[in-house]
């Protein structure tokens, strides 16, 4: 069957393009959900239309991709998971815990397609990993998978730390509020002595 393609479809066409595609692949996948309509004198006469759209909107999605591209460009990326003895990974981290901890960050959706993982991670440590974003848009990130609880033990240790150095500066302020009013005491008794 011969189809106009109304929306970019990865794999199959761009937007505006005429293709001969199998009968059942149209009937069941391309026309119910819009992706096309038939080739018909009437649909050839808005190919440019809709190939002019298309193109527009490739433009602004590349444009906003990139956008989100630089911002999560060299991103370290911590996925906790279950360690077992000896050292490897209980299951394995996927492009969906990538895709996910992603889209916690950034605060776009990123689908798991997009995270270019070739297969999945089986120990802990440093990964890198490509993201292809949309079309020629990319960026890399870091995959560090640390052990279960690593992250809340870190939260709590840094945290005991920042009150050790409280501590430390609350005794150097009482001290120094202490040579303040002991200073205004001695300028007080000398001026109640001087009458």
């Amino acid at each position: 069957m011969k189809v106009i393609f109304l929306q970019d479809v990865p794999g199959a066409a761009d937007a505006g393009e005429v293709k001969e595609v199998k009968n059942g692949y149209a009937r069941n996948y391309l026309l119910p959900k819009g992706l096309a309509a038939p080739a018909t004198p009437d649909a050839m006469q808005r190919v440019n239309v809709i190939e002019k759209a298309a193109q527009v909107k490739r433009v602004k999605e590349s444009s906003d991709w990139q956008t989100v591209a630089d911002a999560i460009e060299g991103m370290n990326v911590v996925v906790e998971a279950r360690i077992g003895p000896n050292g490897r990974l209980f299951g394995s981290v996927t492009g969906r815990h990538v895709a996910q901890r992603l889209t916690e960050a950034v605060g776009r959706p990123i689908d798991h397609r997009q995270v270019l993982l070739g297969e999945a991670i089986h120990d802990p440590g440093d990964h890198p990993v490509t993201l292809r974003l949309y079309r020629e848009v990319q960026a890399r990130v870091t995959v560090q998978v640390v052990p279960e609880g690593y992250l809340q033990e870190m939260a709590q240790r840094d945290e005991a730390e920042q009150d050790e150095q409280d501590e430390a500066q609350q005794p150097e302020a009482s001290q120094a509020e202490g040579e303040e009013e002991a200073a205004q005491e001695e300028e007080i008794a000398q001026e109640e002595e001087q009458p």
